[in-house]
């Protein structure tokens, strides 16, 4: 008898570690299930340029886009996409794609110069970038800036962000603005010494402008916008989200630099 529940409790042990390490989340399931399905696509989505390729012509690495230069990924294909960020970003560029107010490009090495040399990306530890389209007197890019953990217990920091940068009337100054912390919110209510005056936003001042009329009406604009990084130099003005791409900071952005010049 012995024996038999020896048997019978091993026999249990087992099928609950069986569970244990074989149990899915539903999320977990659900995964599976869109990769599933995207593998068993014949297609796959180009995602520079949203085209439909063959598993054949992306292995040849040869193939012929759509001849509508505004092509987007279409709602079918979004739901293959195997986690909400990657949807969140692919229905902004869905947005950019279909727009006449953009259009795709490549960055020319001047072009990549000036957006490598701001002061907005030079904040982080690295950088690299995706998705770049032009507009009229600028340029929007995906950068994905990189904050490496200091310590052991630290977490690498790259996501997808939105950067517009538009050329504007030389104001022969350069500024650099980023929200304020709690520390600066209080500091400046004793002692508020910024050259430029936005509100919620720290100036950080690396050549000062004669017009500084100009650039405070200029970033008057501004006001009320959070969770971004401002940046003018000379002819230049750059905008950087602070989170994931989205369709709503594209739209509150290109609102802003339409009244910008």
């Amino acid at each position: 008898m012995n024996i038999f529940f020896e048997i019978l409790f091993f026999g249990l042990l087992i099928i609950g570690f069986y569970f244990l390490f074989n149990h899915k989340t539903k999320r977990e399931k659900e995964y599976e299930k869109k990769l599933k399905e995207s593998l068993e696509d014949e297609f796959i989505i180009d995602p520079e340029t949203g085209t439909k390729i063959t598993l054949e012509e992306a292995e040849s690495g040869h193939w012929i886009a759509h001849d509508n230069e505004y092509r987007t990924v279409p709602e079918t294909d979004l739901e293959k996409l195997l986690t909400e960020d990657e949807k969140q970003i692919e229905v902004a560029l869905n947005y950019l794609r279909e727009s006449r107010d953009y259009r795709k490009t490549e960055l020319t090495d001047e072009q990549f110069d000036v957006f490598a040399k701001s002061k907005t990306l030079n904040n982080y530890d690295d950088w690299s970038y995706s998705n770049s389209f032009s507009f009229e007197n600028g340029i929007v890019i995906l950068p994905a800036p990189e904050l490496h953990g200091m310590t052991y217990y630290q977490d690498d920091y790259k996501e997808s962000h939105l950067m517009f940068w538009k050329k504007i009337k030389n104001v022969n100054g350069h500024y650099y603005l980023r929200e304020k912390s709690m520390a600066e919110k209080i500091f400046d209510k004793f002692r508020n010494d910024d050259d430029i005056k936005l509100l919620d936003y720290e100036c950080f001042t690396f050549k000062k402008s004669f017009d500084l009329i100009q650039i405070n009406r200029l970033l008057e604009k501004f006001e009320n916008q959070k969770g971004l990084e401002i940046e003018i130099n000379n002819d230049n003005i750059f905008v950087k989200t602070l989170k994931l791409t989205s369709i709503e900071d594209i739209k509150r952005i290109e609102k802003i630099l339409k009244n910008v010049c």
